[in-house]
């Protein structure tokens, strides 16, 4: 047996051990990696405004909300809060909700909403009804915040 045949032999090999896991990695439909399937129509920026059911306990704030199916996906509270939430997805809440936990605080105020929930609820394509909810259960300390969010420009 020459040399060159070996060499050629090992190259094809390999070339076709190279196609069967390609190819046995599109067939499975995912990888390790990959993120759940979930409706893109909730990814991307929103903006808005939240407030707690009682205007006197706290004031409007001007939130900014960023999804991501991959990646962190994060609740900015503008000025006079100033501070920003990381959340993770949870589950699909029937046909057009989603709910996320509060997983990271920058600090202040959302110190007080970190391991509560986000609820999103489709009002078109355009709009989300959000509610923001801490963790705690004794009414005199929860903190529900719900408003609407649109896409910028929208």
């Amino acid at each position: 047996m020459s040399k060159y045949s070996l060499v050629k032999r090992t190259i094809v090999a390999f070339s076709f051990l190279a196609i069967v896991i390609a190819l046995s990695s599109l067939g499975s439909g995912c990888s390790a990696g990959s993120a759940p399937n979930l409706d893109t129509g909730f990814d991307g920026s929103w903006t808005g405004e939240v407030k707690a059911p009682i205007p006197e306990m706290s004031p409007v704030s001007v939130v900014n909300l960023k999804l991501q199916q991959t990646g962190k996906s994060t609740l900015t509270y503008e000025n006079p809060r100033s501070c920003v939430l990381t959340v993770k997805f949870l589950k699909n809440d029937g046909d057009n909700g989603r709910e996320y936990s509060i997983t990271e605080s920058t600090s202040g105020f959302c110190d007080k909403l970190l391991l509560g929930k986000l609820s999103l609820r489709k009002q078109g394509d355009n709009s989300l009804s959000c509610e923001l909810t801490s963790l705690d259960d004794k009414s005199s300390t929860k903190i529900s915040e719900k408003g609407t969010l649109h896409r910028p420009g929208k």
